[in-house]
C-alpha cells in the first residue's frame, strides 16, 4: 500500500471518527421530544415535552454560556424563566402558509423520584386559529432531534432543521398496516444511520478484528438475537434499567470491543458470547427509544418487528460499507492490522471512554 493510499484511508477513518465523536455522545435522541397540537373553535395550543438538561444546554450554548449540569427542579425553572422571552424566535408557525404570532409559557417541570422515570419539561405554545384554516406548518429549531408531532389523531415525524411541511388540521384516514410498517422500519434504520453513532462504532469494532465474513455475521446475529430479546422483554415490563445506567454501559461496551482488538489478532472463542451479552445491553437502549416513540396499540407487534428490521438493515449497511471499502480489498495485506485495525480501534476506544465519562456525569 502506498503512502498516499494509506493517507487516504486514514483520512476516511478520521472523518468517520469525527462524525461519531464527542459531540454525538447522546446517541439516542430520537424520540426525546414530542409535540401535541390541539385546535378549538378559535384558538390552537401546542404542548412541547422534552428532556430539560439537553434543552437548556442548547439555550446556554446559543447564548455563549457554559452548559449546566446536575440542576434541580428550582434551578431548571429559574433558567427557563430567564430564557423564555427568547423562545418565540425559535418557533415558526403558519396556517395555510400565512405566519401566525405565538405565545409561549412554561407549563410543567417534572423530575420524578423514581430513577426509572425520565425528567421532562412541558412548554405550552398557543395563538389564534384563523377561521377556515386547513393546514398548519410547524418548526421549533431548538429540538435538535427527530421528534413526533401529534395532530388530529395522526403522528408526523419532523426534522427540526427542515422547514415545516403543511400538515392537515382535520383528521384524515387512519394509517394502514403498510404505512405503520414503513414508518417504523424507517425509524429503526435512521436510529442506526445516521442517528446511532454508538451502535455504528460497536459494529465497526467487530469488523476491524474479524476479517472473514462468516464469523462477522455470526457475531452480528448474536448481537441481533440479544437486543431483540431484551427489547421485547423491556417493552413488556419484564426487565428495566434507567438510562443513566444503560447509556454509560453501552459506551463502555464500545470501548471494550475496540480495546480487545488491540490485544488479540483473531476472533476468540468467547467473543460471540461477549457480543451477545453486549447485545442484551444495547437492546435496553433500543427499548428506551421505542418507549419514547410510542407504539400504536392496534399494531404494536407490527411496529415493533418493523423497528427491529430497520435496525438490522442499518447494521447491515454499515457492515456492507466496511466490507466493500476495507475487508474485501485489503483484509489479507500485511499492513491491514498495523495501519488500519490498530489506529481505528484506538480511536473508537477513546471515543467510547469519552462517552462513558460524559454520560455518567450528564444523565
Amino acid at each position: 500500500m502506498t503512502r498516499s493510499a494509506t493517507g487516504t484511508w486514514i483520512a476516511l477513518l478520521l472523518s468517520l471518527l469525527a462524525f461519531c465523536g464527542p459531540g454525538s455522545a447522546m446517541a439516542h435522541e430520537i424520540g426525546e421530544s414530542r409535540v401535541v397540537i390541539e385546535t378549538g373553535a378559535a384558538r390552537w395550543t401546542a404542548r412541547i415535552t422534552t428532556a430539560p438538561t439537553p434543552f437548556l444546554n442548547r439555550l446556554e450554548l446559543a447564548a455563549g454560556q457554559a452548559p449546566s449540569r446536575g440542576l434541580n427542579r428550582d434551578q431548571i425553572t429559574a433558567l427557563l424563566a430567564r430564557f423564555l422571552p427568547d423562545l418565540s424566535r425559535h418557533i415558526t408557525v403558519a396556517f395555510d402558509g400565512t405566519p401566525a404570532p405565538t405565545r409561549i409559557a412554561l407549563e410543567a417541570v417534572e423530575m420524578p423520584e423514581d430513577p426509572l422515570l425520565p425528567d421532562y419539561i412541558v412548554l405550552r405554545v398557543d395563538g389564534v386559529l384563523p377561521a377556515g384554516a386547513q393546514t398548519i406548518s410547524w418548526q421549533f429549531d431548538l429540538l435538535k432531534s427527530r421528534h413526533a408531532l401529534l395532530l388530529a389523531g395522526q403522528t408526523h415525524w419532523l426534522d427540526p432543521d427542515a422547514p415545516g411541511a403543511a400538515l392537515p388540521l382535520h383528521p384524515g384516514p387512519p394509517p394502514t398496516r403498510p404505512d405503520i410498517a414503513g414508518q417504523y422500519l424507517w425509524l429503526g434504520f435512521i436510529h442506526i444511520v445516521p442517528d446511532g453513532p454508538d451502535h455504528v462504532l460497536f459494529v465497526l469494532g467487530l469488523v476491524l478484528l474479524t476479517t472473514r465474513l462468516g464469523p462477522l455475521l455470526t457475531q452480528v446475529t448474536a448481537f441481533t438475537l440479544a437486543h431483540c430479546l431484551t427489547l421485547f422483554l423491556a417493552l413488556d415490563g419484564v426487565v428495566s434499567l434507567p438510562s443513566a445506567v444503560v447509556e454509560p454501559l453501552i459506551a463502555l461496551s464500545i470501548a471494550y470491543v475496540a480495546a480487545e482488538n488491540l490485544f488479540t489478532r483473531r476472533l476468540t472463542r468467547w467473543r460471540p458470547a461477549l457480543v451477545f451479552a453486549f447485545g442484551l445491553l444495547h437492546g435496553l437502549g433500543f427499548a428506551g427509544v421505542l418507549q419514547e416513540l410510542g407504539l400504536p396499540e392496534e399494531h404494536r407487534i407490527l411496529a415493533l418487528l418493523s423497528f427491529n428490521l430497520g435496525i438490522e438493515a442499518g447494521q447491515l449497511v454499515v457492515i456492507a460499507a466496511a466490507y466493500g471499502l476495507l475487508l474485501h480489498r485489503f483484509k489479507d495485506r500485511v499492513w491491514y492490522r498495523p495501519r488500519l485495525t490498530t489506529p481505528a480501534s484506538l480511536g473508537i476506544a477513546g471515543i467510547g471512554l469519552y462517552w462513558t465519562v460524559e454520560r455518567v456525569f450528564t444523565l
